[in-house]
């Protein structure tokens, strides 16, 4: 019998792209003699994918164009398969995780765990715990939603929040262009996006808002703290987290309104207070401590 080759072109940011990861392993259980190929549309993208084991082959895009592989796709003339769940407006019209809506949806697939999958290697694991080993008590933070500005929380706040805690220090992941947090230690642009996430692995705890490393703590249980307003915590919240939402009447307005400035002033993320998210962070701080790292689940495989 001929083996099924399922074909994936990646889509969506890297937070869109680790949801889908999940979906790969389900999968593979439901039918283990599948081959899975994922063409990827950028070299971040295949980043997130490398390693893991339940895809059999990782390729570039660059001969598809992400708009030509859609239009094909979405008319039955391709056999391809793109997790795109946004044009569903899952905000709007569901109350599941997005690892789910992908799964189900898309993949036609029934998850045992929702859980994203990041598959890091020995020497990355080891360079992770060497980077860390020169900070007080880490905690890992990103700020920045290229999603949407209204998902943001203020700068001020951030800082804050950081001054408030002189026994901790703060890792702050992201991009050069991303706002800087004075007190913070600078690591926007210092790390690849996989040395990103081995520094979230091993941090003692996480604070965010709605991208790609709030949902790359999930790969490795990290207790930290995500920060919702615009975007649902039902839909992209994580359980390793404590998950802050105000629940405003307006919210969550992300599959209305999108990029386009919020009419209340994002008041669902300026009305999350520094003394929430302390609290907050404490609590899993605590938590970090009952359940040493050495006994969660690791997602290491041996050096390649």
């Amino acid at each position: 019998m001929k083996r099924k080759t399922i074909r994936v072109i990646s889509w969506g940011g890297l937070g869109d792209v680790l949801l889908t990861t999940p979906s790969f392993e389900a999968l593979k259980k439901q039918d283990p003699s599948c081959k899975i190929i994922i063409y990827c549309t950028s070299k971040s993208h295949m980043e997130v994918y490398r390693h893991n084991p339940h895809i059999d082959d990782v390729r570039s895009n660059k001969f598809w164009p992400n708009i030509k592989a859609y239009f094909l796709s979405y008319f039955k003339l391709a056999p391809f398969l793109i997790p795109n769940y946004g044009q569903i407006f899952p905000s709007l019209f569901l109350r599941k995780h997005a690892t789910e809506i992908i799964a189900e949806e898309i993949f036609r697939v029934k998850l045992d765990t929702n859980k994203v999958q990041v598959y890091l290697t020995a020497e990355e694991d080891e360079w992770a715990k060497q980077k860390l080993a020169a900070y007080k008590k880490p905690v890992a933070i990103h700020i920045t939603s290229i999603t949407s500005k209204n998902q943001m929380w203020p700068l001020e706040y951030w800082e804050e929040l950081v001054a408030s805690m002189p026994d901790h220090t703060f890792l702050q992941l992201g991009l050069p262009s991303e706002q800087q947090v004075k007190g913070a230690v600078d690591l926007r642009g210092a790390t690849t996006f996989r040395q990103g996430m081995g520094i979230l692995k091993h941090a003692h705890s996480f604070i965010g808002v709605v991208s790609s490393f709030l949902h790359a703590s999930s790969a490795f249980d990290t207790p930290g703290v995500g920060l919702y307003g615009s975007s649902s915590d039902i839909i992209w919240g994580h359980a390793n987290n404590i998950n802050l939402n105000k629940k405003l009447h307006c919210a969550p307005c992300i599959d209305y309104i999108w990029r386009s400035p919020c009419p209340y002033s994002s008041r669902c993320m300026t009305g999350i207070t520094v003394a929430e998210v302390k609290e907050a962070l404490e609590q899993q701080l605590r938590h970090r401590q009952v359940i040493p790292q050495d006994n969660r689940k690791i997602l290491q495989i041996s050096g390649v």
